[in-house]
């Protein structure tokens, strides 16, 4: 197989393609019977959908304890577990920032410790 390489080859804009990368001239293929706009039948199902009193729901297989239910800790997703986790946050971020200040208050108290031991050091005492 041989290849042309030759400079590249520029068009014209003409009226044809000036307006559009792509061209106007759309093979389109004949059809005698028209596509329906959706699945035949869903529209219908759609529109009458079982009330949620009237629905066959699966019998649990274990006896429910509604108590330790309402016991237990709530869900990370749940809108008290939601607020419970905003409120550890916002504790955690005054933690944090009294660490930070203790974590200070130890570096001063380690500076002067080290300043006298060097002082003390130096001037030949001990």
């Amino acid at each position: 197989m041989s290849y042309n390489i030759a400079a590249p080859t520029t068009v014209a804009a003409s009226s044809n393609n000036a307006s559009s990368y792509f061209s106007n001239d759309v093979h389109k293929t004949q059809s005698n019977e028209t596509t329906p706009v959706s699945t035949p039948g869903l529209e219908h199902n759609i529109h009458k959908a079982v009330p949620v009193l009237n629905r066959e729901f699966p019998k649990p297989i274990d006896t429910i304890d509604v108590q330790a239910l309402l016991d237990r800790q709530p869900g990370r997703w749940s809108v008290r577990g939601q607020m419970e986790a905003n409120e550890r946050r916002s504790k955690l971020a005054h933690n944090e920032d009294e660490l930070k200040a203790q974590r200070l208050r130890d570096l001063e108290k380690e500076k002067e410790e080290l300043r006298a031991f060097y002082g003390h050091y130096h001037n030949g005492s001990g």
